[in-house]
């Protein structure tokens, strides 16, 4: 199984990427913002907002992956 596939399962765990889209859009983050911020300024707002991502690790995926996901989703 590829990266790719991996991140699709990922993703499809959280919902799909609509479902994650929404749940942040939830929190009262600016989505737009998103797409400006580095990777890491992503998961430090993500964070302070308690949406906590640290299971994607787990499972041994990229949460840098998952944020390119949700940015390419975003457009």
């Amino acid at each position: 199984m590829g990266l790719g596939d991996m991140l699709g399962q990922a993703v499809n765990a959280f919902g799909g990427t609509d479902a994650i889209v929404s749940k942040i859009s939830e929190s009262g983050i600016d989505l737009s913002s998103l797409t400006s911020m580095d990777a890491d300024g992503v998961k430090a707002l993500l964070d302070e907002k308690g949406i906590d991502l640290s299971m994607l690790e787990g499972l041994g995926l990229s949460v840098d992956d998952v944020i390119a996901k949700v940015r390419e989703h975003l457009g």
